[in-house]
């Protein structure tokens, strides 16, 4: 049965309610091996954007919203056969100041990256104009591309760190906002004062994040140590001490490189691993979100697991500047979270669709240099790592990253139609499951594709937007 929508006299009125359902192919991710795809399915959405309910079945609109109370008169959205709703996805690491570097500076590896492109970029946003221009476009072009949920990483300042919660509350979007912390190691001016200067700045951005959203709908703090090599341990130490005292998320950089690990230690004597250092000042929480994690030792998984601190896997940046193959199967196994980052601009695509896509092949060439078949990342666990592992990472699985009642509904409305290769024959009714519409949205999409982008039920992107 193909539902058939048509308007009736109490739809404007319903709209102004808040109350919606969305009716039609519904996808998402119910484990790291179970897709879950719901050809026929109603999802039903209360005015403050949780999920009042998800009805699977091929009633017409009408009979559904007769079974639940207060859906009588909701305004509704009917999917088109060609289309599905997904859940939003989480880049659970982006460097917000790095945008105008997207695809430039790749021709060396991460150190050469840094001093020559990142740092006098990173030290420009002393501009706080250019950080509203920027950061701006930042937000709607993640919103765009099907990132409800960001975790971004600023520059030491304060003011631009500020602007950038604020475009992102502005536009909707679900964010986690930190000034990054750098005293030493760095170059062209981009560091800051010695660490009392550090701190204050630190804490006058989570104090500003927490007076434009005191309840934490949309944007959160967080702590933010570039890493072991550019926070001397009473800095480090302070953050920790920030952390505990504000209860803030946490977003470092971790075993990026071997030079990364060797340099942390040098500035950090009586650690054997770098997560030690990191536990050490009270930085690894559930809250905790650590790039890249490549070049890691036994420990550094164990106290991983130990403390619930997620990792960002960044496949793009990782191979683009040589740093290595995160062996993800290895952290999955041992209970570790893991999400995706795109981690701009060191990657040079910002959307997560590209990270499952380059997951993917690296774990292939993973799998091709150990001859461990176990390696290789499965269709399921990609859609995995993009929705619920980043929901986990950034420790908002109890709200985001599928479709379930009393979570909040942030979404995807998808259109395979005009995908490469996507003849209508995928989505006629009867025609398989949809898991190849799936699949070719996946690997041949684009923001073309990305019809409407919900965060907390209220239409922030896409191209109909």
């Amino acid at each position: 049965m193909v539902l058939k929508y048509h308007p009736t006299p109490t739809d404007a009125a319903a709209a102004d309610t808040g109350i919606q359902v969305f009716v039609g192919r519904v996808v998402h991710s119910k484990s790291l091996t179970e897709l879950e795809i719901l050809p026929h399915a109603a999802v039903g959405v209360k005015p403050d954007g949780t999920i009042a309910f998800v009805h699977a079945g091929s009633e017409s609109p009408h009979d559904v919203k007769q079974q639940y109370e207060g859906f009588a008169r909701a305004s509704t959205t009917v999917l088109k056969r060609s289309q599905f709703l997904f859940p939003g996805m989480v880049d659970t690491h982006l460097h917000a100041p790095q945008w105008p570097n997207l695809a430039l500076g790749m021709e060396g590896n991460l150190r050469e990256w840094v001093e020559n492109w990142t740092d006098p970029m990173e030290a420009s946003y002393s501009d706080t104009a250019k950080a509203r221009r920027v950061y701006a476009d930042v937000v709607k072009t993640t919103l765009g591309l099907g990132s409800t949920t960001v975790a971004y990483n600023s520059s030491i300042h304060a003011e631009a760190t500020n602007a950038l919660a604020d475009a992102a509350l502005k536009a909707g979007q679900r964010a986690i906002v930190g000034k990054l912390c750098i005293t030493t190691g760095s170059t062209r001016g981009n560091w800051e004062e010695g660490t009392e200067a550090s701190l204050a700045a630190s804490e006058k951005s989570v104090k500003h994040i927490r007076s434009i959203d005191p309840e934490g709908r949309l944007v959160h703090p967080c702590i933010q140590p570039r890493g072991g090599p550019y926070c001397p341990p009473a800095l480090m130490k302070g953050l920790g001490d920030q952390r505990k005292q504000y209860g803030t998320h946490v977003q470092a950089h971790m075993c990026e490189t071997p030079s990364d690990v060797s340099r942390m230690l040098q500035l950090h004597p009586g650690f054997d691993c770098y997560s030690a250092m990191y536990a050490a000042a009270g930085l690894l929480t559930p809250q905790t979100i650590l790039a890249h994690c490549i070049h890691l030792q036994p420990q550094d998984i164990a106290t991983l697991r130990q403390t619930k601190a997620g990792v960002a896997h960044n496949p793009n940046s990782n191979t683009c500047l040589r740093d290595g193959e995160c062996r993800v199967r290895d952290l999955l196994e041992a209970g570790v979270k893991v999400g995706l980052g795109t981690d701009c601009s060191a990657g040079y695509m910002p959307s997560i669709m590209d990270a499952m896509r380059q997951a993917s092949n690296v774990s292939r060439h993973l799998a091709l240099h150990t001859g461990d078949e176990k390696y290789v990342l499965q269709f399921t666990e990609i859609v995995y790592l993009a929705t619920m592992g980043g929901a986990q990472v950034v420790d908002m699985a109890d709200r985001i990253g599928r479709f379930e009642k009393g979570l909040k509904f942030d979404a995807l409305v998808v259109d395979v139609e005009g995908v490469v290769s996507a003849d209508a024959g995928l989505w006629e009714e009867g025609v398989g499951d949809g898991l190849a519409m799936v699949k070719k949205w996946v690997f041949l999409g684009d923001d073309r594709t990305i019809k409407k982008v919900y965060v907390d039920g209220r239409l922030v992107g896409g191209k109909e937007a």
